[in-house]
């Protein structure tokens, strides 16, 4: 007999014993483990050979059946320690949210462009390489004091800007 044929057999002749043979242990998924036994029948290398077909079927009827309760009590042990995701905050911020910082980061481009070249320079190398102030004197040839005052000049003009709304 084909294959499709001896499948089709096999799925008319047993189906429903076997939803019967799984509701008995697990009502609310017994269509799911036939199909998913079926499924398993259809994997076997050759089907054709099984001495046994409904045999076979109960056999994996009752194996798909132990492999559900053991999904479902790991999900259920983990679902009680683990919080209702619907409930956890998103990770991604809202629309207005990105909007909002997206025109605060353009009004600080906007500021830090409207600098002199020299106090950007250093309001960049501290605030965003991370550099000292003593690095950055050796690095552009200049006083400490120097280069605090240079970058508290610029830090100033980046708070008026942010305040005014204008760079």
């Amino acid at each position: 007999m084909p294959l499709k044929n001896l499948f089709d057999h096999l799925f008319r002749n047993h189906r429903n014993e076997l939803v019967h043979f799984a509701g008995q242990r697990a009502v609310e998924m017994a269509e799911d483990v036939v199909q998913e036994s079926f499924l398993r029948l259809m994997q076997h290398p050759d089907p054709q050979t099984i001495e046994n077909h409904r045999a076979y079927l109960y056999k994996l009827t009752g194996n798909t059946l132990i492999d559900y309760q053991r999904k479902l009590a790991v999900r259920q042990r983990y679902h009680s320690e683990t919080p209702d995701l619907d409930s956890l905050p998103a990770e991604t911020p809202g629309l207005d949210v990105a909007l909002h910082h997206q025109q605060v980061l353009r009004g600080v481009l906007q500021a830090l462009d409207g600098l002199p070249p020299m106090q950007r320079s250093i309001f960049l190398l501290h605030r965003f390489d991370g550099l000292t102030y003593q690095q950055i004197g050796k690095l552009l040839k200049m006083s400490r004091s120097s280069v605090e005052r240079q970058f508290y000049a610029a830090l100033e003009h980046c708070f008026a800007a942010s305040l005014s709304g204008k760079p």
